[in-house]
């Protein structure tokens, strides 16, 4: 007798199913979401290459923390949400774990980011192999995204981000880009507007903050349970 199309290794790997490889893992990831009752994310972005001494790193540890704490007050089930890596996203988690907030990890193997960082819970740890779902479920339950500075990779997340703000393929979210000297210097924004290729009103989407304490506020004036 031959063997059932779903036990069949050899044919899940291959070009025919990849397609029962993407359901497999958005379902998967659907799941584990839902057997834990997280019902929104704060996502927090930036690069894996930041140490633990760099402003950023403590800033983003800082603030995750504070939210953490907030989201524990919080009618719907928060989560802290990051790629799972180090740097940046393992502040973010470690802020998380140390208000006792959920800490979840969307992760995928790269070239800095070989294991998952040690502050994601344990039944919150996702694995991607797809970036497109990957970056679909950073959207898709996200109430708030916070970008620190970063390399390739979170600026693809933050373009994504304002693309499907822009286009109101999202619901409107508050997007801080944290570190203004940095975003300021390194993307202009004004030449984008003065060359017509983005709008003067497309920066309602963006706010710049230096401060934790601001970014908490501007996130928790925007975000939560009127009731809580």
């Amino acid at each position: 007798m031959s063997e059932l199309a779903y036990h069949n290794e050899k044919f899940i790997n291959s070009e025919h199913g990849r397609s029962v490889r993407i359901m497999s893992e958005f379902l998967a990831s659907k799941a584990i979401l839902d057997d834990n009752n997280i019902d929104k994310t704060i996502v927090i972005f930036g690069s894996a290459r930041t140490k633990p001494k760099n402003k950023y790193y403590q800033a983003a540890n800082s603030l995750a923390f504070k939210l953490g704490e907030w989201a524990k007050n919080q009618k719907e089930k928060y989560a802290i949400c990051t790629g799972g890596g180090p740097g940046i996203m393992e502040a973010g988690n470690k802020g998380a774990k140390e208000a006792n907030a959920k800490s979840l990890g969307f992760c995928i193997e790269l070239p800095f980011e070989q294991t998952t960082n040690p502050y994601v819970d344990k039944n919150l740890e996702i694995q991607f192999h797809y970036f497109f779902l990957r970056k679909f479920w950073f959207l898709s339950k996200s109430a708030a995204i916070i970008v620190f500075p970063g390399g390739w990779g979170t600026f693809d997340e933050l373009f994504e981000s304002l693309t499907m703000l822009q286009n109101k393929k999202t619901t409107s979210i508050p997007l801080v880009l944290f570190g203004t000297e940095f975003w300021k210097n390194t993307v202009n924004w004004q030449r984008l507007i003065d060359d017509d290729l983005i709008d003067k009103s497309d920066m309602k989407f963006i706010h710049f903050s230096d401060d934790v304490d601001e970014c908490v506020k501007t996130i928790t004036q925007r975000v939560g349970s009127p009731n809580s």
